[in-house]
């Protein structure tokens, strides 16, 4: 079916039914994104192509740079901590929403007390629940401050919290500013209508800021769930940029004239979650940490990574992305390929005869067929269910099975908080329920003392490989396809930044 696929998208491209740089003309790239957005907010809608939209429509306080990691000014030209609790931040004058008002202290205290109350709904707390609460001291100052000393602040600072305009959401309320969003960002909405959208540049973006100010005048943004369906399109011209392309069709893509395919580094690890606190069934056999251990023996992660992963992937041993600050590899436990062991260690369990699990997966049905069939071959059966994303997780969340094969991107925030401490927290996603590992994240997340935070990370990641809650799988690679006319930088932390894009 593939290759069926693939030839009727190069019959498109030989026909040349829309030119290969139909949007240079006119200043337009056409990107084309598998997920509908159900609102523009980016505290609710935090999905990946969520979070990259958001980047684009609205500024958060400082900006990461993708390259070095660095902090720069966006919406604040200055920081400072006071003291361990309370950092101060300095705003940009000058600044203007998209409707026109003005930016000021007023609308980081709202917006931030806003998404900080749960009763907001706010998708992952984890990101701002951190926050104490916020200080205006003048209309260009505004002091954060913390709930305990958090030395990832400016991280999720840089990464996580946008900032909203305090007048106009107050006017519409949070349901229609989901869908009419305004922002400070470099592109605003222009139209929204079925599965496209339309973004233009803001023309009164400032200059100075970490962004830049945009090349491209106009994005159209196309809803395309099906990756057939956007490999043809990008193959014949009428769109311009795509992501997610499957590794078995990076070959075919390469030889198209008109396109530049590339395999990026990802901050994004996969990995498989164990019910291990027996959530789903209070007599799991998960609960059983051989048997725990046993899928861990089960899985050829190499053999998946050389054949299905491709490009930079690695194999991973610890439940974090190695570069991350607090991801010491050297602690894990480590579990080689091993069939004959995890047979072994079913039988010690009492589970000669197999087992029967219910797992879900979402993004890559090659890789998790590849790990069911792993498994059966120790004698254990994973009745696997391909959902989208949102709804794969909110199984596991709703602990509606026993094993999750997935990934996570931690927000693309660089430190282990953001990977470790999304899962081990007590939360709907820790279905591990250690709370020995739940505190050493706790505390490494409080204390500011950088040499004893990665000891606390060391003493989790060896609590929780030692344990065996995750099958750690592998680093993902993410594969972009587009126009060679397209000047485009992939980045490590899977947010593709438009406004630094232009045509050639």
């Amino acid at each position: 079916m593939k290759s069926v696929l693939f030839a009727s998208a190069v019959a498109m491209s030989i026909l040349g039914s829309v030119p290969a740089t139909a949007g240079k003309s006119d200043s337009t790239l056409t990107v084309a994104l598998k997920e509908e957005f159900p609102n523009f907010d980016g505290y609710i809608n935090a999905s990946r192509d969520g979070l990259v939209l958001t980047r684009h429509i609205y500024d958060m306080l400082i900006y990461r740079d993708p390259a070095t990691f660095d902090y720069k000014p966006l919406l604040a030209t200055e920081w400072n901590q006071v003291d361990d609790l309370t950092w101060e931040f300095k705003l940009r004058e000058g600044v203007t929403f998209h409707d026109g008002s003005a930016f000021t202290a007023d609308d980081v205290v709202f917006t931030l007390e806003k998404y900080g109350d749960p009763e907001t709904g706010t998708r992952y707390m984890s990101s701002i629940d951190w926050i104490d609460r916020v200080e205006k001291v003048d209309d260009y100052t505004v002091r954060i401050i913390t709930k305990t000393p958090f030395p990832v602040a400016l991280e999720y600072i840089a990464n996580s919290l946008p900032i909203y305009p305090s007048d106009y959401y107050q006017e519409v309320g949070m349901e229609e500013f989901g869908q009419k969003p305004v922002g400070t960002g470099p592109y605003r909405i222009e139209s929204s209508s079925g599965n496209e959208l339309l973004l233009k540049a803001h023309a009164d973006y400032y200059e100075g800021g970490g962004k830049g100010t945009p090349a491209i005048e106009t994005l159209k943004i196309r809803t395309i769930p099906d990756v057939a369906t956007q490999i043809a399109e990008v193959i014949g011209g009428s769109v311009d940029w795509m992501w997610n392309l499957p590794a078995d069709q990076v070959p075919q893509l390469q030889a198209v004239p008109t396109l530049k395919v590339e395999l990026g580094s990802t901050m994004r690890i996969a990995m498989i979650l164990i019910d291990a606190a027996a959530r789903k069934n209070p007599d799991s056999p998960l609960a059983d940490l051989r048997v725990r251990q046993a899928l861990n023996h089960a899985i050829d992660r190499d053999t998946i990574v050389k054949a299905l992963v491709g490009g930079d992937g690695v194999r991973l041993d610890v439940p974090c992305y190695p570069a991350q600050f607090g991801c010491e590899t050297d602690a894990a436990v480590v579990y080689d390929y091993d069939p004959d062991k995890a047979r072994a260690l079913l039988k010690e369990a009492g589970y000669a005869d197999g087992l029967s699990f219910e797992m879900s997966s979402y993004r890559d049905r090659p890789r998790a067929e590849a790990v069911q069939s792993y498994l059966s071959e120790i004698g254990v059966s994973a009745d696997l269910e391909m959902l989208q994303a949102r709804a794969s997780f909110s199984a596991w969340r709703e602990a509606k099975i026993d094993l999750w094969y997935g990934d996570a991107g931690s927000f693309s925030i660089g430190d282990a908080d953001a990977s470790i401490g999304n899962f081990f927290n007590g939360s709907t996603n820790d279905g591990f329920g250690d709370e020995e590992v739940n505190e050493l994240i706790s505390e490494a997340a409080a204390t500011t003392d950088q040499e004893k935070r990665k000891q606390l990370y060391s003493d989790a990641i060896r609590l929780i490989t030692e344990r065996a809650y995750w099958v750690p799988m592998h680093t993902v690679v993410m594969g972009y396809a587009y126009n060679k006319g397209l000047e485009f930088t992939p980045s490590v932390d899977e947010l593709p930044r438009f406004f630094h894009t232009k045509w050639k």
